[in-house]
């Protein structure tokens, strides 16, 4: 017996995926490997400016956002055109979340780079960045036009491509986050992160197949990686039943690596009280209803797993915090008219 398809995965995996879901951003590859090779922007910077411009690149790298603002903005008061620096306090803003004062730090660079046509590669990283920052704004279709710039100067640029399929993704144009997803994993065909985007825009636009593909290459790569297990198991639980020896597996490993998957958590209850374990599901159950507190499918299934080892008690207890759930939803819904 196949499971009804569901949606909520729609909610709980577009959390990771969208672009304006990043929480800290990391310094891309040009600007990391020209600070690491110490290269001078120009032939009138001093070996100071250099080599303090490095240290606060590595404060960066360390996740030490305010020391490395710190530095930044004292190259900035004796350099305002180090588009370097203008990027790095870009960064160093985001994480600390002073995000207007991050938009028009990177913006400076943008700005000097265009002009001067100096550098595309950290300009491309540049833009990057600003997408970040207009889609954390849920200014999204700002963000894509930053990232179409972005892969125009550089194709080949992994960070633009994958930030330019989230983007997409977050926007709700799956086929076009597939297209740039597939360009990312063409880029870095070992790159976890964007097999499992590819994989989960796949499913979303019903290439199920595909989508199984790119999975089970992820969880090869890494069978230790929970969101790849999660898909994997998802999917294959949806389309051969609770049967599913791998989609089984998959789901438990999931949940061994990160118990904090709700949609793993769900699946996996859902699937054992198929297979008559209702006793094993009731954990499963219980931590989903945990991490989604206001959904009642967890409890639902709960209830059905307490029916199903005889707790009437237990089961209509559970049926009770569904009926309020719905209850609560139709007040909020009524007040919101």
């Amino acid at each position: 017996m196949k499971f009804r398809p569901y949606l909520l995965f729609n909610i709980f995996r577009s959390v990771l995926i969208g672009l304006q879901t990043v929480g800290v951003v990391p310094i891309f590859g040009q600007v990391k490997t020209s600070v690491e090779n110490n290269r001078p922007q120009n032939k009138t910077e001093t070996n100071d400016l250099v080599e303090l411009r490095r240290k606060a690149f590595e404060f960066l790298q360390s996740g030490n956002w305010q020391n490395a603002r710190t530095i930044f903005e004292e190259i900035l008061a004796e350099s305002p055109n180090d588009y370097f620096s203008s990027y790095g306090n870009g960064v160093a803003l985001f994480n600390l979340q002073r995000i207007s004062e991050a938009d028009e730090s990177v913006q400076k660079a943008i700005d000097f780079l265009t002009k001067s046509n100096t550098d595309k590669a950290i300009l491309v990283d540049a833009l990057v960045l600003s997408a970040v920052i207009s889609a954390k704004r849920n200014e999204n279709g700002i963000a894509i036009e930053k990232l179409q710039t972005a892969v125009k100067i550089a194709p080949d640029n992994f960070d633009a491509n994958l930030s330019l399929g989230r983007a997409y993704f977050g926007n709700g144009d799956i086929s076009n986050a597939v297209i740039f997803f597939q360009q990312a994993a063409k880029i870095q065909p070992d790159n976890l992160r964007a097999l499992f985007f590819l994989a989960t825009a796949l499913e979303r636009i019903g290439n199920l197949q595909e989508a199984l593909k790119q999975y089970r290459a992820v969880v090869k790569l890494d069978e230790n990686y929970a969101e790849g297990n999660l898909g994997l198991g998802v999917l294959l639980i949806n389309l051969e039943g609770e049967k599913s020896v791998e989609g089984l597996k998959a789901l438990q490993k999931a949940v061994s690596v990160d118990g904090n998957l709700y949609e793993a958590r769900l699946t996996l209850g859902k699937t054992l009280i198929k297979l008559d374990r209702a006793e094993e599901a009731i954990g499963h159950l219980t931590k989903a209803s945990e991490l989604a507190a206001k959904n009642p499918e967890p409890h639902y299934q709960l209830a059905l797993a307490y029916r199903k080892i005889g707790k009437k008690a237990e089961a209509a207890a559970e049926m009770e915090i569904v009926k309020q759930i719905h209850e609560t939803r139709r007040g909020t819904a009524k007040k919101d008219q």
